[in-house]
């Protein structure tokens, strides 16, 4: 208990630095959903559930809007996570799935939880609940393995992440010129960015809670490795997914009622999905959508191929993200058909932002994280096995890789991760 206090403190003050009217925010999804729960299993349950939903998606739904309007309102850090936890805590007690929190104070750390508010994973309440009530105290053990983590986030973060960043900025900063191969370029080192980025940060959270005795789900599966858009979505940003499956998905009807709802509903959900990461990347989910429709039907009898093929066209519909401007996006989308000037890109590699040095970590780094990627669950049993000094040792190792080997801008925020910005 004394260090779920230690924890909710930590949490509240480290929230309100980044201000008070976030603070607002979340006070208001904690006191709303919590005393709106007390009241779902009585005559005006419904009418309780869906005033207290429309209230927090509300808010959700016009900060999204907010970037693309001439509003000065501060968008609140991790309001797309703790409304979605919000969202599943009350349909659950609806539900029955169990009953309604009694402590008033065990329910707000689980929304305030600092290590995952602003970047996940998302979390459910009744498995947040077990690791929070959970006789736990902080080991040597959980501690190293905790650092472990934390320095393989680190290092995707900041040694793959941050050179990949310098090279897409320089594409996306000049659409006119950079178009084509280089566009195509600029799309498969999206891939790598954004997933060095989001699940180095995943790698964080999960590391700091290991360290005080919290095991939160995975949020990664080797996505990359998918043989379908239908898979990739089964292995990328899990929270994420299993949360759209659960409380869009399966509540529209899910596959119970024939092909045409089926396939409605999965564009209906992949909306969402879009419009949970903003305004402008409603088309992007909509693409998705389409493809998980047609789900094994593009496999071939290849597995490499599928791979191959699925990362391609994963990079290619990152463009709306490389490019906020979803026409430029389209275009660019376009002229990889049009322009084929691979041999200038070769020729200007080392115009982009990288010397020949920053090429070879970043190439040599990014097989390692697919190699890691691809033979994780052989790597991280030995790794976790091992004795004390070795475990130290690759702390070490790691720590040196960071310090010298990094990309660093000028000061650091958690913004600086890409995720905590939907």
């Amino acid at each position: 208990m004394v260090l779920n206090v230690i924890l909710f403190i930590v949490s509240i003050v480290l929230y309100a630095s980044f201000g008070l009217q976030s603070l607002c925010y979340i006070f208001f999804s904690i006191f709303s959903s919590f005393f709106a729960a007390k009241f779902l299993q009585g005559k005006h349950k419904k009418l309780v559930l869906g005033v207290t939903l429309i209230a927090n998606l509300a808010i959700l739904v016009l900060m999204k809007f907010v970037p693309y309007t001439n509003f000065s309102i501060l968008v609140p850090l991790g309001i797309s996570y703790y409304t979605l936890q919000v969202v599943s805590y009350l349909v659950d007690v609806y539900k029955q799935k169990y009953e309604p929190e009694k402590n008033l104070f065990l329910y707000a750390l689980y929304i305030t939880y600092i290590p995952h508010l602003f970047i996940g994973p998302i979390s459910r309440y009744q498995d947040m609940k077990n690791e929070l009530l959970a006789k736990r105290r902080i080991t040597l053990d959980n501690f190293i393995n905790g650092l472990l983590r934390i320095g393989l986030g680190l290092i995707k973060k900041f040694v793959i992440a941050g050179r990949t960043a310098i090279l897409i900025s320089t594409i996306s900063g000049n659409p006119a010129e950079y178009v084509g191969g280089y566009a195509l370029f600029a799309m498969i080192l999206y891939s790598i960015n954004l997933y060095a980025d989001f699940s180095g940060g995943i790698d964080i959270v999960m590391g700091i809670s290991k360290m005080l005795g919290i095991n939160l789900k995975e949020n990664f599966d080797s996505p990359y490795f998918s043989q379908t858009i239908q898979e990739f979505w089964r292995r990328w940003h899990i929270s994420l997914s299993s949360w759209l499956k659960d409380y869009v998905y399966i509540p529209l009807g899910g596959n119970r009622k024939g092909t045409f709802r089926k396939n409605l509903n999965l564009l209906i959900t992949f909306t969402v999905s879009g419009l949970w990461h903003g305004v402008n990347y409603v088309v992007w989910g909509l693409f998705h959508g389409i493809l998980v429709m047609f789900g094994d039907k593009m496999k071939t009898k290849w597995k490499t191929l599928n791979r191959f093929l699925t990362f391609l066209i994963v990079s290619f519909l990152w463009s709306f993200f490389i490019w906020q401007n979803q026409i430029v996006a389209l275009q660019m989308m376009g002229s990889v058909f049009t322009t084929f000037n691979y041999s200038s890109l070769a020729s200007n590699l080392f115009s982009l932002g990288l010397n020949l040095a920053d090429w070879i970590v970043l190439l040599v780094f990014t097989i390692v994280l697919f190699v890691f990627d691809g033979n994780k669950n052989k790597i991280l049993p030995k790794i976790q096995n091992a004795k004390l000094e070795w475990k130290t040792i690759l702390i070490g190792i790691m720590l040196l890789i960071v310090l010298i080997l990094g990309i660093y801008g000028i000061g650091f925020e958690v913004s600086n991760f890409i995720y905590s910005n939907f």
